[in-house]
């Protein structure tokens, strides 16, 4: 059973259509540890030129068994980086975690299978947005250390393309490509090492 579906309203110069895809991973979580959730979740994520008069909302279709959760953010954040995948995660984050935290607990009445696996349901989205770059983790920080062990095309998806590409010696002579992505507003930088043959 499908568990997740994903819709977005946003200009294609900026990625909330590519970065709400990685929702759909969350599929996984749903099929093996809430089994008993019967419903399809359906977010929708707009970036509007304007949000005066409109708001972001929630509503259980029951003809259609799916609770959709249509999250309303304003394009003037995501325009200083149109080039910055990252950051425009870290928007997405910084407004789909609260609303989906309150709206499931707001839920837990008119679906009640959603009152004994709120608490986890809410934690186990929390972890996984840490996991994908959407939040912070308890300390403020971003799981940057996903780079080390996350395949060149999975890097891509989380940072857009690398910035800066150089090729050298490593200390054992071995030809690398050295990888560079800045990936927020103070210029941080990252880089990944991919040995070359």
């Amino acid at each position: 059973m499908e568990r997740i579906r994903i819709t977005s309203d946003s200009p294609g110069y900026i990625k909330v259509s590519d970065i709400s895809n990685d929702l759909k991973d969350f599929s996984g979580i749903i099929e093996t540890k809430y089994s008993e959730i019967d419903f399809v979740f359906l977010f929708c994520f707009r970036a509007l030129y304007s949000t005066v008069g409109i708001r972001s909302k929630v509503r259980y279709e029951k003809d259609v068994n799916w609770l959709g959760m249509d999250l309303i953010m304003p394009l003037d954040e995501f325009n200083p980086y149109k080039d910055n995948v990252s950051m425009q995660r870290r928007i997405m984050g910084k407004h789909f975690f609260p609303f989906f935290s309150a709206n499931i607990h707001k839920y837990i009445y008119k679906l009640p299978v959603l009152k004994s696996v709120e608490k986890e349901l809410v934690e186990d989205m929390r972890l996984f947005l840490i996991e994908n770059l959407w939040l912070p983790n308890e300390n403020g920080q971003y799981k940057l250390s996903v780079i080390e062990t996350s395949s060149y095309e999975h890097c891509i998806k989380l940072f857009g393309n690398p910035k800066e590409k150089r090729f050298a010696d490593n200390e054992q002579g071995i030809k690398v490509q050295d990888l560079t992505w800045i990936i927020d507003d103070s210029k941080k930088r990252i880089v990944r090492n991919i040995f070359v043959d």
